[in-house]
């Protein structure tokens, strides 16, 4: 117990030279120093071990004998602490990689769902990431599997049961959709109405008796074709058809005259940091594009090991010095450019199998520095649409 008691306050081992060692040592022993292990070098020196709080005694004494003290070796509690304190960049190392071991061993890598359509399958993916799960996000404070499971089943309709399984660092999942007995829709009694203004130039019903002709100019909500095969009759099926109708458009532009053109130079300042899932640390030039006018281009990298994505990424911005330059339209350009442009947004609301047939340009006039046009185009598009109704209608 003595040598452990020893061990904890630290053990040194001390070399004395001198002619008055004898007399040295016992006046140590007087003061209250445990002396062990004294072995003779020769005649003017020796070698022993002391406790260390002795040390202090030793010193104090060692002029008085003229004897010169030389530490060999120290053992015990207080020598390793100060020896690990030598080594901080080495404790740091160490517990910065256990940190990083428990970050990457906490962290949702992957989710994988199975036997699911693409849709309903995006569909979980998405309820997933409101709930805070998604690949990259630390995996504490996450909800259980369990409780994963009964939020998909509650909040989508659809799923007749989903199993929510957490495999180490990725989630596995797997699902069943509900089949629905639903009464086809296509058999349902229906009517084909108007979905807007039009005149009639083609009619093509497949199921249901016509109520209009070809030049018949019809408005919204008018019975195009209906389910009930005879009239006062009690006979209704499911009608099917096109109807394609000439419809108008009228479409305004107002385009400036002086245009602004951003060019650049070719000169680039790139800012860096280090995306940890949702955060972002600075690495280099974040001090970037503050002054004079820029134009920014993004790039994250797209880490992977082993087919699984990193959390870790590079982000770089770069910052594209720009100048901006003016110039002027001629009215007939902007005229050329503006039934492009209205052409082009027209046929993004259409229907893909509606055709524009003419254009018309109604008005062309300059306006406080911008010109004012505005077209007027003519359609041909299906206005058919379906509208259930009941066998008492």
């Amino acid at each position: 117990m003595k040598n452990q008691h020893d061990f904890f306050h630290g053990i040194m081992t001390v070399q004395v030279e001198g002619k008055l060692i004898e007399p040295f040592l016992q006046a140590c022993t007087r003061r209250g120093c445990q002396i062990t292990d004294l072995k003779r070098i020769d005649e003017s020196a020796v070698i022993m071990s002391i406790r260390l709080k002795d040390w202090t005694v030793l010193r104090q004494i060692r002029k008085k004998y003229r004897c010169k003290l030389t530490i060999k070796s120290g053992k015990g509690v207080p020598f390793l602490y100060k020896h690990l304190l030598r080594k901080v960049s080495l404790l740091v190392a160490f517990f910065a990689a256990i940190a990083v071991i428990f970050l990457l061993a906490n962290t949702l890598w992957s989710i994988k769902v199975e036997g699911l359509t693409p849709e309903l399958e995006s569909n979980v993916e998405e309820k997933l990431n409101s709930y805070g799960v998604s690949p990259g996000k630390l995996t504490i404070g996450m909800s259980d599997p369990n409780e994963l499971q009964q939020k998909l089943l509650d909040d989508i309709p659809d799923l007749l049961w989903i199993g929510v399984k957490k495999q180490g660092t990725s989630y596995h999942l797997y699902g069943v959709e509900k089949t629905r007995h639903d009464t086809d829709m296509n058999k349902k009694p229906s009517n084909l109405v108007a979905s807007k203004k039009g005149m009639v130039v083609e009619t093509f019903i497949k199921k249901g008796r016509p109520m209009v002709s070809v030049y018949d100019v019809v408005k919204k909500g008018q019975v195009l074709a209906t389910g009930q095969l005879v009239e006062e009759e009690n006979i209704f099926v499911h009608s099917d058809g096109d109807v394609i109708a000439e419809t108008w458009y009228k479409v305004e532009q107002n385009l400036p005259m002086k245009q602004v053109m951003l060019l650049t130079d070719g000169t680039v300042e790139s800012e860096y940091h280090l995306q940890i899932a949702d955060i972002k640390l600075p690495i280099w030039g974040w001090w970037r594009g503050n002054e004079g006018r820029f134009r920014e281009e993004t790039f994250v990298s797209d880490w992977k090991l082993f087919g699984i994505r990193s959390p870790f990424n590079i982000k770089t911005t770069d910052h594209y010095s720009v100048d901006p330059k003016a110039y002027e339209s001629s009215k007939k350009e902007l005229e050329k450019l503006g039934v492009a442009t209205a052409k082009r947004s027209l046929q993004q609301e259409l229907d893909v199998d509606a055709e524009i047939k003419e254009e018309k340009v109604l008005h062309l006039g300059e306006e406080n520095g911008k010109v004012k046009l505005i077209l007027l185009y003519k359609v041909h598009e299906n206005i058919a649409v379906t509208k259930y109704i009941s066998q008492g209608d």
